[in-house]
């Protein structure tokens, strides 16, 4: 008789402990899934934290650098993108509508004396554009002298570079000049008789970048020194202001 309400009180602590297994199984799945829940959202490509939370970790960056197609085309996407102010299409007009070069049928050359110093001479070389339309020169003409006969007189041209040459345009009727200098004392280059050859005629001019000449009359006597002539570069205007 002592022994059955020590079964019953088993029986009901056994199903006390059975109830209390089957609640904490419940509380424990109900966790399990809570934490698959909260994974799954930190892990979603559309969650926030993927957006908006960064890699802060040093050793990840190949985790967190761009796609290297994508950077790509990215980059050639700001290459070919034109600027929406029209400044490009203004650069390509500023290039049109620059004149072209001069060539040597649309200049006339001449020729101006300058003062002289002792056995030194001095001229100004003009070339005028004659041509309806305006044109850009720069830098030294070539030069080489004649006699009336149209003989080639031995000439050297010396580009004197004590001023740089600039980028001219020439409208048309408006010149450019250089400055020429040579020498009308004999030296040892010149003729053992003490005289410097045939007095020229004529000066044929080859303006800068062209291969034809453009001709005009010289009356300034002899060129010592082996037909030394020393040119500056051409500027705009038709001789030094008086």
């Amino acid at each position: 008789m002592a022994i059955r309400p020590l079964r019953s009180a088993a029986v009901i602590t056994l199903g006390v402990l059975a109830l209390a297994a089957c609640g904490g199984s419940n509380d424990t799945a109900q966790d399990g899934n809570a934490a698959a829940d909260s994974q799954a959202g930190e892990s979603s490509p559309g969650g926030e934290e993927a957006r908006t939370l960064p890699d802060t970790d040093p050793d990840s960056g190949s985790d967190s650098a761009p796609d290297s197609d994508s950077a790509a085309e990215a980059g050639d996407g700001q290459r070919e993108a034109e600027p929406e102010d029209g400044s490009a299409d203004d650069e390509g007009s500023a290039r049109a509508a620059a004149p072209g070069w001069c060539a040597t049928d649309a200049l006339a050359a001449s020729l101006s004396p300058l003062n002289a110093a002792a056995g030194q001479r001095y001229a100004a070389l003009v070339l005028t554009n004659t041509s309806d339309t305006a044109c850009r020169t720069q830098g030294w003409p070539g030069l080489a002298l004649e006699t009336g006969d149209g003989d080639a007189i031995p000439t050297t041209t010396v580009r004197d570079d004590s001023r740089q040459p600039s980028q001219l345009t020439i409208e048309p009727g408006a010149s450019a000049w250089a400055q020429l200098h040579w020498t009308v004392v004999a030296g040892d280059d010149d003729p053992a008789d003490g005289t410097c050859g045939p007095d020229p005629s004529r000066l044929e001019v080859i303006p800068p970048d062209q291969e034809s000449a453009t001709p005009a009359d010289w009356e300034l006597g002899q060129v010592c020194g082996a037909g030394r002539i020393e040119a500056l570069p051409l500027a705009v205007g038709s001789g030094p202001a008086e």
